[in-house]
């Protein structure tokens, strides 16, 4: 099986906790890599000395802790939809400056969500929006040699492994796959079908579990929910997969950092 490089994600932490304790705790807590993320104000600081202050200290801080920064994520395009086209703009200065970062700290692989559902259009025309967007955006991420990493996520387009499974055919291989969240596909689907119909597209990955039950859905640490990890483990192995895996669970409401030290367990004992 290629190793597989078990990381957490920034959102897994409260804001409460600032990002280089983050990064010291994470690589304490046995990840080999941290997931950091843009923000509004990085939309902001973007033409500024300020921004590459920034992500460069955050580079500072990860070397000097000796863990990896292979990918950055964004819940910005759930506030610029990609889908709208007055929008799109804003949505490829959210992509460019995931790209910068990248390009300042190192990493490969930009999370992207591919347009939130409006009751306005068609399906088919979500469908062709979200290809036409991400045709533009891979140009971008082109000229700074990083990859999309169209996410799997719950905005009502894209719920099945087929539908992301046709984008992406649509799509240049070297510069877009698939940033597939495990926990993101239940409770409509399997993540080992997700896993069996994109194979070598995956280029990085979100853990979680997800609990589905009568009147009790919710996500959280791996091995607490629904989802067999056997199996994922199994099909990872199967397609050769050995990219990143970010833990990306909700903080303990009691303790900023038990959670994030859990989910590490749980990971290393399921890929260790």
């Amino acid at each position: 099986m290629a190793h597989i490089k078990i990381g957490v994600n920034a959102w897994s932490y409260p804001s409460t906790v600032n990002i280089r304790d983050a990064i010291k705790h994470a690589k304490n807590a046995g990840f080999e890599l941290f997931e950091p993320v843009i923000d509004e104000d990085d939309l902001k600081s973007f033409n500024s000395l300020e921004f590459s202050r920034k992500w460069s200290s955050i580079k500072e801080s990860a070397e000097e802790v000796g863990i990896g920064v292979q990918t950055i994520a964004t819940g910005l395009y759930w506030r610029f939809n990609m889908i709208l086209e007055d929008q799109f703009e804003k949505v490829s200065r959210v992509l460019e400056a995931e790209a910068k970062a990248a390009n300042i700290i190192g990493a490969k692989v930009l999370l992207v969500v591919p347009g939130v559902a409006v009751p306005e259009l068609s399906y088919e025309e979500h469908i062709k929006r979200a290809k036409d967007a991400l045709s533009k955006l891979a140009k971008i991420a082109e000229d700074y040699g990083v990859i999309i990493g169209v996410e799997n996520v719950w905005n009502r387009i894209f719920a099945s492994p087929l539908d992301m499974m046709n984008l992406l055919n649509e799509l240049e291989p070297k510069v877009v796959g698939a940033y597939l969240d495990v926990g993101n596909t239940l409770p409509h689907s399997l993540p080992e079908h997700w896993i069996m119909a994109l194979k070598d597209r995956i280029v990085a990955m979100h853990a979680k579990d997800f609990l589905a039950e009568p009147n009790r859905c919710t996500f959280g640490i791996p091995l607490t929910g629904s989802v067999n990890w056997s199996n994922i483990k199994k099909l990872l192995s199967e397609i050769g997969y050995g990219g990143p895996l970010s833990a990306e669970i909700p903080p303990y409401p009691g303790d900023p950092l038990k959670a994030v030290e859990d989910a590490a367990s749980s990971l290393r004992r399921i890929f260790g």
